[in-house]
C-alpha cells in the first residue's frame, strides 16, 4: 500500500504540474480580448495554431531550466536536428509537441494501472513498461517526421526535374522548385541553391554533407553540384542530370515503400511485447478468482521465477524488434554521443582490467582474429577488451542476481508457510468467512508452534504431538490433535527444506554462462541483420556509379569518395581504402576486397581495380546499363524477401512475451495444479470409501 501510494502521489503531482504549467501558459497568452484580436487579425483561421506554437516555444525555454526535463527534450531534439537543422523554431515546436504527448500519455497510463495493482513487484513492471513505451512513442513520432520529409523530397526532386527541362539551368531549377515545395523540403532546396551560388562552393558543400538529413539529399546535392560545375550531357538520347534525378526518385520510392510495408506488417509489435507486462496482475486476479489453487502457484518460488524470466524475455524481444525496425541510416554506425562505460571501466578500474586481460585471447590466437572480424562485420563500436568487459560484468551481475533471487524465493516460501492461510485450499471454490477465520486461526497457531521450534534440534511427529497436546490441553489420541500435529510437522519439513541447494548453484552458474555468451550472440544477430541490408546498399552503389561514370573526368578515387559519403554498412572499409589510396591504388583496393566478404560488393571492387589503369570507368561498368532491367527485377525480389523475413522474425519476437504469459504463466500451471489437486482429492475419496 505504501509503495502504491508513493507512486500514485509522485505521478499525480507530475501530471498536475504539467496541467498547471500548460494552463498558465495559455492564460498568459490569452490576456484579454485585445491579444485575441491581434492573433485573429494577423493569423486569421490559424490563430489557434499560432497560440499553440507560442506555448511550445515558451515551454521549451522553461523545460531547459529543469535538469531532468532538459535532458529528456535534448534527447528528442538531437534526433530531430538530423532532419531539419536550419529552422530552430520548427525544431523546438516539434520537440515540445512530442514531449507533451509522450509524457502525458505515459503518466496517465501509469496512474491507471497503479490503481489496478498495489503490488510492489507489479508496479516495477508497470514503471518499466512506461519507460519503454515512452521510448517507443518518441521513435514513432520521429519516424513520422522522417517519413514526411522523404515524401516531400519526391515533390522537390520532381519539380526540379520539370524546371530543369524548361530552363536547362541547375541553380534556377532548384530555386523554382523550392518555391512550390512543402516547408521541410523547401528549406533544404533553398540551402542547396545557396551552396551552388556560393563563392566557395566546395566548402559549403562539405558543410551541408555534415548536416544533410539523409543520403538522398546528399546525392541530389552532389549530382547538382557536378552538373553545375561540368555541365550536362546527353547520354542515350536523355539528359544525364534528368536520368540521375529519375534514378534518385526511384531509390526514394523504394525506401518509402520499404518503411510503409514494414510498418504495416510489424506495426505495434514492439508495443505489444512491452505492454504484455501490464497484464500480469489482471491474469493473476482472474485465475485466483475462478481457480483459487492458482494463488499457491503465484505465491510460490517457481511462480516468482517464471515472472522474473518473463521480464527478461520482454527485454530481449524488445531489443531485437528495435534492431529489426530501425529506420535511421545510422543504425549500423557507432554513436559518438553514447556513454562508453566499457571504455571507462576498462581504463579506470585496475582490478577489472587485470581480469579482462586474462580473458582476452592473445593476438596470435585464432579466436582473437575471429572476434575482430565479427566486431567489424557487425560494425560495433566495441573493441575486444570492451566486449569482454561487457561479458564478464553481465555474467557476474546475472550470477549475483540469480543467487539473490533463489535466496529471496526461499524466504518467500517460508513466509507463505508461516502466514498464508489459503495454502492448499483446493480448486473447488473459495473459503467462506467462517472457514477463512478458522484457517487464519490455525495458521497463527502453527506459526507460534514453529517459531518455538526454531532452536529445537529433535523434532518428530511424536514430539510435536506431545507439544500440541500440551498447548491445546487435549488428549494425544484426539483425532484433531493428531491432524494438527501432522499439519505442523509437514510445514516444519517444508521450512527445513527451504535452503540454497547444490542444483540451484548449478543453475545460477548456467545462467551466468549464458549471460557471458549473450553479448557475443547479439553481435552475431547484428551481423545477420547487417548482411540482410548489404544487397540494398550495393544496389545503391550501382545507381551512384552508373551516374558518375557518365562524367568524362571521373576517376576511381572520386567514385570511392562518393561511395564512402553515402555508405552506411561499408563506410569504414571504404574510408580505410581512401586513407591508403595515395600510397598504392592496387594495394588499397585489394585490401578493401579482403575486408568485406560480401560477394556483390567484391565484384564492384574488382571492376574498380580494372578502371584504375586498364580500362575507362564507363567501360568497366557498362553492364549496369545493359542489365539494368535484370538488376531492377533482382532488387525487387530481394526487397520482397527481405521484408517477409523481417516480418516473420518481428512477429515471433513481438508475440513471444504474450504467448509466454498465457501458456507458462496461466495455462500450464493451471493444468498441472488442477491435475495434482484432482489426484489428491481422488486419494482422499478412496481412503474414505475404504473405511
Amino acid at each position: 500500500m505504501n509503495s502504491w501510494m508513493i507512486t500514485s502521489i509522485f505521478f499525480g503531482l507530475f501530471l498536475l504540474l504539467l496541467i498547471a504549467f500548460a494552463f498558465t501558459i495559455f492564460v498568459k497568452n490569452a490576456e484579454g480580448k485585445k491579444k485575441n484580436d491581434i492573433f485573429e487579425k494577423h493569423f486569421g483561421k490559424r490563430a489557434n495554431q499560432h497560440r499553440l506554437n507560442l506555448v511550445y516555444q515558451k515551454s521549451y525555454v522553461l523545460f531547459q531550466r529543469l535538469p531532468l526535463l532538459r535532458k529528456y527534450i535534448w534527447n528528442i531534439r538531437k534526433r530531430l536536428e538530423v532532419l531539419d537543422s536550419f529552422d530552430e523554431y520548427a525544431i523546438r515546436r516539434q520537440t515540445m509537441r512530442i514531449a507533451f504527448i509522450t509524457l502525458s500519455s505515459t503518466t496517465i497510463l501509469v496512474l491507471l494501472f497503479c490503481l489496478i495493482s498495489r503490488d510492489l513487484f507489479t508496479i516495477f513492471f508497470i514503471l518499466f513498461g512506461a519507460v519503454v513505451l515512452n521510448g517507443v512513442m518518441i521513435t514513432t513520432f520521429v519516424n513520422r517526421v522522417e517519413d514526411r520529409l522523404l515524401k516531400q523530397s519526391i515533390k522537390l526532386y520532381e519539380d526540379t526535374r520539370h524546371q530543369f527541362q524548361r530552363t536547362k539551368n541547375v541553380e534556377e531549377a532548384i530555386y523554382e522548385a523550392s518555391l512550390t515545395a512543402p516547408h521541410e523540403s523547401a528549406q533544404h532546396g533553398e540551402r542547396i541553391y545557396e551552396i551552388l551560388t556560393a563563392d566557395d562552393q566546395q566548402k559549403a558543400l562539405d558543410v551541408y554533407y555534415e548536416v544533410a538529413p539523409n543520403k538522398y539529399y546528399k546525392m541530389f546535392t552532389g549530382f547538382s553540384f557536378l552538373v553545375s560545375e561540368f555541365g550536362d550531357r546527353v547520354v542515350r538520347n536523355s539528359s544525364m542530370y534528368l536520368s540521375a534525378i529519375a534514378k534518385l526518385i526511384q531509390d526514394v520510392n523504394y525506401e518509402i515503400l520499404r518503411r510503409e510495408r514494414l510498418n504495416y506488417l510489424l506495426k505495434g509489435l514492439s508495443t505489444i511485447a512491452v505492454l504484455s507486462v501490464l497484464f500480469i496482475k489482471p491474469i493473476e486476479l482472474w485465475a485466483e478468482a475462478y481457480f483459487p489453487i492458482m494463488s499457491d502457484f503465484y505465491t510460490s518460488k517457481f511462480g516468482f521465477f517464471i515472472k522474473v524470466f518473463f521480464f527478461i524475455v520482454v527485454l530481449l524481444c524488445y531489443a531485437l524488434i528495435k534492431k529489426l525496425l530501425a529506420n535511421d541510416e545510422a543504425r549500423y554506425v557507432a554513436k559518438s554521443e553514447r556513454v562508453l562505460w566499457e571504455k571507462f571501466l576498462y581504463a579506470k578500474v585496475t582490478p577489472l582490467r587485470f581480469v579482462v586481460d586474462r580473458f582476452v585471447p592473445a593476438a596470435h590466437k585464432k579466436f582473437h582474429f575471429q572476434l575482430t572480424i565479427l566486431i567489424k562485420d557487425a560494425n560495433s563500436y566495441l573493441t575486444i577488451e570492451w566486449l569482454y568487459v561487457q561479458r564478464i560484468l553481465l555474467s557476474l551481475v546475472i550470477f549475483i542476481g540469480s543467487v539473490s533471487m533463489f535466496f529471496y524465493m526461499h524466504s518467500v516460501s517460508v513466509d507463505n508457510v508461516l502466514h498464508d492461510p489459503l495454502r492448499g485450499t483446493g480448486v473447488f471454490g473459495k473459503l467462506g468467512p467462517d472457514e477463512l477465520a478458522i484457517a487464519q486461526q490455525n495458521t497463527d497457531f502453527d506459526r507460534s508452534v514453529l517459531t518455538n521450534l526454531d532452536n529445537s534440534t529433535d523434532v518428530s511427529p511424536e514430539s510435536l504431538l506431545g507439544l500440541v497436546s500440551t498447548l491445546t490441553q487435549t488428549s494425544k489420541n484426539d483425532p484433531a490433535t493428531i491432524y494438527t500435529a501432522n499439519r505442523i510437522y509437514q510445514k516444519y519439513v517444508e521450512i527445513q527444506n527451504e535452503f540454497f541447494k547444490w542444483w540451484e548453484l548449478l543453475l545460477c552458474m548456467l545462467l551466468a554462462i549464458t549471460a557471458y555468451y549473450t553479448p557475443l550472440w547479439l553481435l552475431y544477430f547484428q551481423k545477420k541483420i547487417r548482411y540482410m541490408e548489404m544487397q540494398d546498399e550495393v544496389d545503391q552503389f550501382h545507381t551512384i556509379i552508373s551516374i558518375l561514370a557518365q562524367f568524362e573526368r571521373m576517376d576511381v578515387e572520386t567514385v570511392l569518395e562518393w561511395m564512402e559519403r553515402y555508405s552506411v554498412i561499408f563506410k569504414d572499409p571504404i574510408k580505410n581504402c581512401l586513407n591508403n589510396y595515395s600510397s598504392g591504388q592496387e594495394e588499397a583496393l585489394e585490401i578493401l576486397g579482403e575486408d568485406v566478404s560480401f560477394e556483390p560488393f567484391g565484384r564492384i571492387v574488382e571492376k574498380l581495380r580494372l578502371a584504375v589503369e586498364k580500362i575507362p570507368l564507363l567501360q568497366a561498368f557498362d553492364d549496369l546499363e545493359l542489365t539494368k532491367e535484370y538488376y531492377a527485377e533482382r532488387r525487387k525480389e530481394y526487397f520482397s524477401r527481405l521484408i517477409e523475413l523481417k516480418a516473420f522474425w518481428g512477429r515471433i519476437f513481438g508475440l513471444a512475451p504474450s504467448m509466454y504469459l498465457i501458456f507458462l504463466y496461466l495455462v500450464v500451471p493451471m493444468l498441472y495444479l488442477s491435475i495434482t489437486q484432482a489426484g489428491a482429492s481422488f486419494e482422499q475419496i478412496q481412503s474414505v470409501s475404504g473405511r
